[in-house]
């Protein structure tokens, strides 16, 4: 046995010594305590937070002698009950999402390759598209909890109608908000090189859809800038809610169009604005293009962060009257060191839906990453 462990050392050494490529391990494990009340009932559930799931990945670089520079990236990730997947059963008791008798896996969430150089980057495989994060710039702080995917957490919850207390299973946050949460796709995209903070990047995915996005890092002064715009065209035949498209279907997603601008100034104080707006194919008459605007005030002090938000969504059902949903949420952090952050919330769900008076939703909740 000693022997065996002893060779298999050594095997590890020597390929690792061979290895063509210098590659890093990181992750991260981010776990959530949070509960609800739909105006009916309440209850508590332990959660994989969607704002930043639990993930471990391999990176790496290698320069090169004609000047460029090779890359690789694979990561996985766990989400064994995603914040945005817990759920209300019609009485009222918790179901975790998925069930505890599921196995759990580590998925695919990024593998690809690339090579850069003076011309930029070009990337191959699984991996995040141009136009993802374009929506979620974002410097105000207890980001661990809060941002402009505000339904991240507690977004699978039903409302319940007003007087008969019915779970409306399919009137959810999720259901009411832009899909811009991820964008990843077996895809080729190219990122141009870094002029004076800006940056374009364009991808192709398989199947056809094209993300273009330009992002901005910089600032001046005191002040510290991050901002994104970008837009996403469908050309295949499934939108990002897995609606047929480019047929006779209607109201199908055909395209996305987003930006997002943070700004903190050095005294602490920060704010985020946010807005996405969907393009609808073979729209029906009495169907609006679904729209998403976003706002977000901060402020932090040595390890402490503050925030508040206030998000507005409208039109994501596709039912032919005019559905809004109305969100505002109180959150803090505290970094208690590199890497080691724990978080605290508290977020209003609010559905204005034609014919059908719901109860609100309070979502509150404790949070801790741990990263590695």
């Amino acid at each position: 046995m000693k022997h065996t462990l002893l060779a298999t050392t050594a095997i590890v050494l020597v390929a690792a010594n061979a290895s063509a490529v210098d590659v890093e391990l990181y992750g991260q494990v981010n776990k959530g305590l949070f509960g609800y009340d739909d105006g009916t009932n309440t209850d508590v559930v332990v959660v994989d937070n969607k704002f930043n799931s639990t993930r471990f990945g391999l990176k790496g670089a290698q320069a090169l002698d004609n000047g460029l520079t090779a890359s690789v990236l694979f990561e996985s990730e766990m989400l064994s009950n995603p914040s945005n997947g817990l759920q209300q059963n019609n009485v009222g008791t918790q179901s975790a999402t998925p069930a505890s008798t599921t196995p759990v896996n580590f998925t695919e969430r990024q593998a690809r390759v690339g090579l850069s150089g003076m011309f930029g980057g070009v990337y191959l495989g699984q991996q995040s598209t141009a136009i993802d994060g374009v929506y979620t710039q974002d410097l105000a702080g207890a980001a661990d909890v809060m941002g402009a995917n505000f339904e991240e957490i507690g977004g699978g919850l039903g409302f319940r109608t007003k007087g008969t207390n019915a779970l409306n299973a399919a009137i959810t946050p999720n259901a009411m908000t832009t899909k811009l949460d991820e964008n990843r796709a077996d895809s080729i995209r190219y990122d141009s090189p870094i002029f004076n903070g800006f940056q374009g990047r364009a991808s192709v995915a398989q199947g056809g859809d094209m993300d273009l996005g330009v992002f901005y890092d910089g600032g001046w002064s005191d002040f510290k800038v991050a901002a994104a715009a970008g837009a996403y065209f469908n050309n295949d035949n499934v939108d990002q809610r897995g609606a047929a498209i480019h047929t006779t279907t209607p109201n199908a997603d055909e395209s996305t169009y987003a930006a997002s601008v943070s700004v903190a100034h050095s005294s602490g104080l920060a704010g985020t604005v946010a807005y996405s707006k969907d393009t609808l194919d073979n729209k029906a008459a009495n169907i609006n293009d679904p729209s998403t605007w976003y706002a977000k005030v901060g402020y932090s002090w040595d390890a402490f962060e503050v925030a508040a938000d206030y998000g507005r969504a409208k039109d994501y059902r596709k039912v032919g009257n005019t559905d809004k949903l109305t969100s505002f949420g109180l959150g803090a952090q505290y970094n208690l060191a590199d890497g080691v952050s724990v978080a605290a919330l508290y977020r209003n769900f609010d559905a204005d839906i034609t014919a059908n008076q719901t109860d609100g939703i309070d979502l509150y909740g404790v949070n801790m990453r741990v990263k590695f």
